[in-house]
């Protein structure tokens, strides 16, 4: 198999990241207040604020992918927090009880600021670090949503983003700029919309980009939504991958399959699933993991389409409209078949798995498959039993 090729932007992106945690790290410092965020929220209102967010589901991807993740969870189970709570919990609990740091030490937090649009755990999660920190909490409550987008809903948390500026205003004791909102709300239309157009690509066929590109390149789109930095980054990974459509490099060798793959990657082992994907000609072309920052924001109506964006992701939406959302990405990305992550760190979104398989199969006629494992602890990783969770599936493909 031809190696395949890397990308010049790699560089630029570890640059931004190292960038990013130092900014974390001197942040206070200069008198800038860090408040730690959780992924799906509103980083907007933060920026606008002047404050610095920070990731710790970041801290827990970053040490699942030196593989130092089971380390730190030891430390958090030593505490009496059980090894069922989402790995990146027990990372960022288990580092900050920990007297060596693997990736470095966790940043400590003047504020934190929770969404609970994901789940349950982060909530739960950041409440035990306001009480270890010290450092004030907010709640944002997103509410479940249906098929179709819920008003009343809707007002619910405008009226909570509302009390969230208050609550800033408050902490920082400066009035809130919504100028300066408007100004990052554009910022993060445009990161958005280049990222967008990137993940876009994998539906060619041979694909320049692909999934696990994708899981390489998302930090900025997480970290610096916002900001000039995302902007720049994503027109320079845009530009090397319109040239990549230019030149016929593909992001694997001999592409013949097309496959979805839900949700978050074993960052642990994510060259090992690239590797091992690619070694059947199949390529990783999209899931709704990477699709989490597909915002579109209304600059001229702030709130209320902030309000729009974070209510609608698909983590708080029914059964059903899960099912529907894979099933519009498969046709979307000319998908050959679908592997389904039952991932025991992150719940909700392997609840029900074996009945999406069977739906999704039913509905398009196309192959899929479970597997069962861990984001971030090698503790619950079996590669002979992946592997033989999986090769069916490929065997599938191929008799098609």
């Amino acid at each position: 198999m031809t190696e395949r090729k890397t990308f010049k932007t790699a560089a630029f992106m570890k640059e931004l990241m190292a960038k990013y945690y130092q900014e974390g790290k001197e942040a206070r410092g200069k008198g800038i207040p860090v408040v730690w965020i959780t992924a799906v929220a509103p980083v907007e209102i933060i920026y606008a604020a002047g404050l610095f967010p920070y990731y710790p589901e970041n801290f827990g991807a970053l040490a699942a992918a030196r593989k130092v993740a089971d380390k730190l969870s030891m430390v958090a189970e030593a505490r009496g927090y059980a090894h069922d709570l989402c790995g990146y919990a027990r990372c960022g609990i288990g580092d900050a009880y920990a007297e060596e740091h693997p990736v470095g030490e966790i940043v400590k937090p003047d504020l934190l600021f929770c969404c609970n649009t994901q789940c349950g755990s982060l909530s739960k999660w950041f409440e035990v670090a306001s009480r270890f920190y010290h450092a004030p909490y907010f709640l944002l409550d997103a509410p479940q949503m249906g098929h179709e987008p819920d008003k009343l809903g809707e007002q619910y948390f405008i009226a909570q983003l509302k009390e969230l500026i208050s609550f800033l205003e408050e902490f920082t004791g400066r009035p809130f700029d919504y100028d300066r909102l408007k100004e990052v709300l554009r910022l993060s239309n445009e990161a958005c919309r280049l990222w967008n157009e990137i993940l876009d690509t994998a539906a060619l066929k041979p694909a320049p980009f692909g999934f696990f590109d994708a899981c390489f390149h998302m930090a900025p789109i997480v970290t610096w939504r916002g900001t000039e930095e995302a902007v720049t980054y994503y027109r320079a990974l845009k530009e090397e991958v319109d040239a990549r459509i230019k030149e016929g490099i593909s992001a694997i060798p001999e592409e013949r399959y097309k496959v979805y793959f839900d949700h978050i990657p074993l960052w642990p082992k994510l060259r090992w699933f690239s590797d091992f994907f690619a070694e059947h000609h199949a390529l990783v072309a999209v899931s709704q993991y990477t699709h989490s920052w597909a915002y579109s924001f209304d600059i001229d109506r702030p709130l209320e389409t902030l309000a729009e964006n974070y209510t609608e992701e698909f983590v708080n939406r029914c059964f059903d409209y899960r099912v529907q959302l894979k099933i519009n990405f498969m046709k979307k990305y000319n998908c050959d078949g679908f592997v389904l992550f039952s991932n025991r760190s992150c719940k909700p979104n392997a609840f029900g798995l074996y009945d999406k398989r069977n739906i999704i199969s039913k509905l398009t006629g196309l192959p899929g498959a479970v597997f069962e494992a861990d984001m971030s602890d090698l503790r619950f990783f079996s590669e002979s039993q992946v592997r033989a969770q999986l090769e069916p599936f490929f065997e599938q493909l191929r008799s098609r």
